[in-house]
C-alpha cells in the first residue's frame, strides 16, 4: 500500500488516519496532498467520512487511484444499509473484493459550515423526537445518539483502527474498491 488518503470535515476521519499511519508506517495524505505525492492508480486505503448516505471523495479517489481498501467514518456506533450487509455477507469486502471497514468518528455542529448544518438540522431533530417518544422503552445506544445529535461526541479511538491494522499486516491486498459505497438510512 503506498498510502493512506482521506477526506475529513470536522476533523474526526484526519485522526483515524494519522492514527493508521502511526501504526502502520504507512504515510497519510489528504486529497490535497495526494495529488502532490501519489502518482495515478497508485495503491491506496481510502477514508472519507460519512454525509446524507455517500462518502465524501471516494468517487475522485477511485477516479485517480487504486482503492484495496476503504473506511467510513460515520457518526453512529455501526454501519447500516445496503453497502454493510453486502460487506457483512462476503466476510467485510466488497463484490469486487475490496475490503471495507466501518469506523465511528463523531459529530461536531459547531465545526459545520452553513450548508451541512442545514442539511443535519432535520435529521438530528428526527433522532432526537423518535428517541424522545420511546421514553423508558428507548434502547442506550438510541438514547446515546440523541446526546450525540444534541451536543456533538467524539468518539475517535485508537483501538477501533485494529482490524484496518491487522488486514494491512496481513499483505497481498489484491481486491478493489470500485463502486461508490453508499449507505442508505
Amino acid at each position: 500500500m503506498k498510502a493512506i488518503v482521506y477526506t475529513s470535515h470536522t476533523g474526526h476521519t484526519q485522526r483515524y488516519a494519522q492514527l493508521l499511519a502511526e501504526r502502520t508506517g504507512v504515510p497519510a495524505y489528504s486529497m490535497k496532498e495526494a495529488r502532490e505525492k501519489l502518482r495515478p492508480k497508485d495503491e491506496i486505503f481510502y477514508m472519507g467520512w460519512l454525509m446524507a448516505g455517500t462518502v465524501k471523495g471516494v468517487q475522485a479517489a477511485m477516479d485517480r487511484y487504486t482503492i484495496r481498501g476503504a473506511a467510513i467514518v460515520g457518526v453512529s456506533p455501526q454501519g447500516n444499509g445496503d453497502l454493510w450487509t453486502e460487506a457483512r455477507i462476503n466476510g467485510g469486502y466488497s463484490d469486487s473484493g475490496g475490503r471495507l471497514f466501518y469506523l465511528q468518528g463523531g459529530y461536531a455542529p459547531e465545526k459545520l459550515g452553513f450548508f451541512y448544518r442545514m442539511m443535519m438540522k432535520p435529521m438530528a431533530s428526527s433522532v432526537i423526537r423518535q428517541v424522545e417518544g420511546k421514553g423508558d422503552a428507548a434502547t442506550a445506544q438510541e438514547r446515546e445518539m440523541a446526546e450525540v445529535f444534541r451536543n456533538g461526541g467524539d468518539f475517535v479511538r485508537r483501538e477501533a483502527l485494529d482490524e484496518i491494522v491487522q488486514w494491512f499486516r496481513e499483505g497481498d491486498h489484491t481486491g478493489e474498491v470500485k463502486a461508490v459505497p453508499r449507505v442508505e438510512f
